[in-house]
């Protein structure tokens, strides 16, 4: 379901480039020149990029599985539209607030914790809904991270 659309080395230079961005927004003399290049949006973006990246590691292999085989499990144990419900609500809740944070820019913590669970949990969502959140979520990530991947030298 969760599939490795950028590389583990992208993934850490994504993480990294939030990291930088967040502290830099709380340095007093760059507070105005980072609310104009609106780096609160692009941290989420960034923290998201980073966190589909881990499905790269062997680690990311070992979540994905797990993560597959309780959906499985779920939609086994409760039957299939119990088990939807159970799974891709929460998920389908989880992707409406960080899309609703990012584009109102009301980009707190929440966001950024959002923006590192929605890989994860766009898998859970179910049918065409979760297909084309899925599709637009890979692009997003992919383009991301070759911009990222290109800004440090690893095109």
């Amino acid at each position: 379901m969760i599939e490795a659309t950028v590389s583990a080395a992208a993934g850490g230079a994504c993480a990294g480039s939030a990291a930088l961005l967040y502290y830099a927004e709380k340095l007093p003399g760059l507070k105005k020149a980072t609310n104009k290049l609106h780096t609160d949006r692009a941290q989420a973006l960034l923290i998201a990029t980073a966190s589909a990246a881990m499905v790269a590691t062997p680690a990311g292999a070992w979540w994905n599985e797990k993560v597959n085989a309780l959906n499985d499990w779920a939609i086994g144990l409760v039957g299939e539209w119990t088990g939807l419900a159970i799974t891709g609500v929460p998920a389908l809740f989880v992707t409406l607030m960080f899309a609703n944070d990012l584009i109102t820019r009301k980009v707190e913590n929440r966001t950024r914790i959002l923006g590192a669970v929605l890989p994860v949990l766009a898998a859970t969502i179910p049918g065409p809904v979760g297909s084309g959140i899925q599709s637009v979520l890979g692009w997003v990530v992919s383009t991301v991270g070759t911009l990222v991947a290109g800004a440090f030298g690893m095109a």
